[in-house]
């Protein structure tokens, strides 16, 4: 038993390390799409070296909001998942995107900016970022699929 929740810790936390680290490296980018777009010229380096300061400031806030995320959308896909077993992956996907999506829009309303994270003022960038954090909620849901049993059946 301790060793099947300590199990389920370990994929949780790895889940929302995936999550974390791609919504990240996706808003990061989408920023410096944004200032490029403005006419600053951005080198591979400085979006390198950008990348890397993201991952260190922007990712912890973002990863407390995905965990948080997760641990609410997380046991209705797994629920739902049992009642509807051959989409049990895209239930999982829909969580953590639509889950992330609530979470931007509670905190887009109590939070006194205009907009918590810029890369989800467009549609493009909402998308991208719901994308990244559907990527770690899928990854979970296939961490913890339920063991088929397979082979012939004998005697019952």
């Amino acid at each position: 038993m301790l060793i099947t929740v300590l199990r389920v810790l370990f994929f949780f936390v790895v889940s929302v390390l995936v999550a974390t680290v791609l919504g990240s490296l996706a808003q990061t980018q989408l920023n410096l799409f944004e200032l490029q777009q403005l006419g600053t010229p951005i080198s591979l380096e400085q979006r390198m070296l950008t990348s890397l300061r993201d991952l260190t400031g922007f990712t912890p806030i973002f990863g407390l909001m995905v965990a948080v995320t997760f641990i609410f959308a997380l046991p209705v896909a797994a629920g739902l998942g049992r009642i509807f077993k051959p989409w049990r992956g895209l239930l999982f996907v829909l969580a953590g995107g639509v889950g992330i999506w609530v979470a931007f829009r509670i905190a887009d309303y109590f939070l006194p900016m205009p907009t918590f994270i810029a890369a989800t003022r467009d549609t493009w960038g909402l998308l991208l970022m719901m994308l990244a954090v559907a990527v770690g909620s899928w990854l979970f849901g296939r961490l913890t699929r339920p063991v088929v049993k397979r082979g012939l059946r004998v005697l019952g």
